[in-house]
C-alpha cells in the first residue's frame, strides 16, 4: 500500500508523483547514464563519433582509424567463428570442414616424394583439375573381400602383401574383412546391400579368365580399377576390383621366381586399383608390360604418395 504526497488533499509543495512514479523516473535516468557510458566506451574503441569524457584530448585521426581496424578484425573474428560453428555442427559440411581443418585427419601420412628419375600418371583428376587425382577417402581404412574361387594356394600372403606395399607408400590404409562368394564382372555395383549391407561394397580381389572377365583376354594378366563418387565438386573412389587372369597365374608359379613375379602383377593391379595409371618408363612398375620390374619404381611411389592425400568425406 502506498499514500501520495500532494496527491490528494494535503498542502505540502509536492511535484503530483508518487514514489512509484519518481522510482522509474530515476529508473530511466540510470539507464539513460548506462546507455552513455556504453556510447562512450564504444567511441573509444571504433571512434563511433560519441562524446568524449570530460577532461580528455580529441581523438586523432589515426587513433580513430586504427580503432575502426580493430572493429573491422573484431568482426572478421567473429564472423569466422561463427563459420566456423557451422562447419562443426551441420551435418551436410563434412567436406567443407575437412578444407579448413575441422574434419578427420588421414589414418596415416607419409611424405610427399619427388618421382626423380622416374614417371608417374593418374587414372583421373578433380574435376576442373589436371593434377589433383581422384583417391580414395585416408580416412577410412579401405574394405577387401576376396574369392578364393580359382585361387592359388597362398593367395591371401599376395593380396596382404599387396596391401601392405601400397599401405606403406601411400599411407592409405586396408582391411581384409571376409571372404565372399561374389564374382568379378565388368559392371560391378557400388553397392550390394543383400551382401554386404547398406554401405559402399568392399574392394574385390578374385580369380577370373576370359571367358568370365572379357578383358583378360589374351596376354592380360590381370585387371584393377574403382569406381568412382562426386559430391560437392569433388570427386573419390569409393570401392573396386582387382582380378587376376588363373591362366597366367597358373604358368607363372611353375616357373622360378614365378611368385615374385605374380606379386608384381597383384601390386600393379593395386597400383590401378587407388589410381595410378600406366606410363612409358620401364623402370617403374606401372609400366604397360611386365619388364621384369618386381618393385615400385621412384615415379610409383612419388604418385602413391600423392594418392594418399586425398580429401576426408
Amino acid at each position: 500500500m502506498w499514500s501520495g504526497r500532494g496527491s490528494g488533499g494535503g498542502s505540502g509543495r509536492g511535484s503530483g508523483r508518487g514514489p512509484f512514479e519518481s522510482w522509474a523516473r530515476a529508473r530511466r535516468k540510470r539507464e539513460m547514464l548506462r546507455r552513455l557510458e556504453e556510447l562512450d566506451r564504444l567511441d573509444e574503441m571504433y571512434g563511433l563519433g560519441a562524446t568524449r569524457p570530460e577532461g580528455t584530448a580529441p581523438r586523432s585521426r589515426r587513433q580513430r582509424e586504427r580503432s575502426r581496424r580493430r572493429g573491422s578484425l573484431l568482426a572478421m573474428a567473429a564472423t569466422g567463428l561463427l563459420v566456423l560453428g557451422v562447419l562443426a555442427v551441420h551435418p551436410d559440411a563434412q567436406q567443407a570442414r575437412s578444407l579448413v581443418g575441422l574434419g578427420p585427419a588421414p589414418l596415416v601420412e607419409v611424405p610427399l616424394l619427388d618421382e626423380g628419375d622416374g614417371s608417374y600418371a593418374f587414372l583421373a583428376t578433380q574435376p576442373g583439375s589436371d593434377k589433383a587425382p581422384v583417391a580414395y577417402d585416408p580416412c577410412r581404412t579401405i574394405e577387401v573381400a576376396v574369392n578364393p574361387d580359382g585361387a592359388p594356394d597362398g593367395h591371401l600372403d599376395l593380396v596382404r602383401a599387396a596391401m601392405r606395399s601400397v599401405s606403406e607408400a601411400s599411407g592409405l590404409q586396408f582391411a581384409l574383412v571376409d571372404e565372399t562368394t561374389e564374382r568379378p564382372t565388368e559392371r560391378r555395383r557400388t553397392r550390394d546391400p543383400g551382401r554386404y549391407g547398406s554401405g559402399f561394397s568392399p574392394v574385390l580381389v578374385a580369380w577370373a579368365d576370359a571367358s568370365e572377365m572379357p578383358g583378360l583376354a589374351g596376354d592380360v594378366a590381370g585387371l584393377g580399377g574403382s569406381a568412382t563418387v562426386t559430391e560437392l565438386g569433388r570427386s573419390r573412389y569409393v570401392t573396386g576390383a582387382v582380378t587376376i587372369d588363373t591362366a597366367s597365374t597358373d604358368r607363372l608359379l611353375t616357373r622360378p621366381g614365378g611368385v615374385a613375379q605374380l606379386q608384381a602383377i597383384i601390386d600393379h593391379e593395386f597400383g590401378h586399383l587407388v589410381g595410378l595409371d600406366h606410363v612409358a618408363d620401364r623402370g617403374e612398375l606401372m609400366h604397360a608390360e611386365n619388364s621384369g620390374q618386381l618393385t615400385w619404381g621412384p615415379g610409383d611411389l612419388a604418385g602413391l604418395s600423392r594418392l594418399g592425400r586425398g580429401d576426408c568425406f
